[in-house]
């Protein structure tokens, strides 16, 4: 009786031990959470150290035009500039935004960051210095406003809040054609003159002014 006895509890205990030996497999799932865990790691994303370069938005807009014809006008503007201002500054610093000052390659790259700002750069040929002014009229008046260019072209100057007649010195736009380079130059000229009352008059500025290629009338710079 003994003998089935212990016969009955060892045989129990195999299966005991049989039953936990089976039953291990349902926890080895609780090692693989942790590597799961790892290849989820939001650590991937930098953005700080990017947003504290501050690079302005519309620089890498010219890696979207062809670059062979980006270097080509880069060329075009770096030998304009070595004439037009008698040599190419470089580098070349800019307040883009408040508090934020650029440092750009040349005078040049940033003639070609600032003409990438608008949307349609292609004006069409330039036949003439009338022509000109007719075409880039609008975009005078989009980067400064109506009542800026109105100013600029009213043939009146106000004198304590009075209208006076007055005789121009400069005509409302001065323009310039840089045969060599085909580059055409535009600016405004301040109210500057002699007023119907005898008084001369100046109005000091400093002008905006565009540079515009004449061959399709593509926007090459604004300043």
């Amino acid at each position: 009786m003994k003998r089935k006895l212990c016969f009955v509890l060892i045989a129990g205990l195999c299966l005991l031990i049989s039953g936990c030996s089976e039953s291990v497999p349902e926890e080895i799932p609780e090692t693989t959470v942790p590597v799961t865990e790892t290849e989820t790691i939001p650590e991937t994303t930098e953005v700080p150290e990017t947003e504290s370069e501050t690079i302005p938005e519309t620089e890498t807009e010219s890696e979207t035009q062809d670059s062979a014809e980006y270097e080509e006008e880069r060329k075009l503007m770096e030998d304009f500039c070595t004439e037009f201002h008698g040599a190419l500054i470089s580098p070349y610093p800019v307040l883009i935004a408040e508090n934020t000052l650029y440092n750009f390659e040349n005078e040049a790259v940033w003639f070609l960051y600032e003409a990438e700002k608008f949307p349609e750069r292609i004006l069409g040929t330039i036949t003439s210095e009338e022509d000109l002014i007719e075409k880039v009229r609008p975009l005078f008046i989009e980067k400064e406003g109506e009542e800026y260019i109105n100013r600029i072209e009213s043939d009146y100057v106000d004198v304590d809040g009075v209208k006076m007649k007055y005789e121009r010195m400069y005509p409302p736009y001065g323009t310039e054609y840089y045969e060599k380079f085909d580059i055409w130059y535009i600016q405004t000229n301040a109210p500057m003159g002699t007023r119907e009352d005898g008084v001369m008059f100046a109005t000091p500025a400093q002008p905006p002014y565009f540079l515009i290629r004449g061959s399709d009338g593509k926007i090459m710079g604004y300043s």
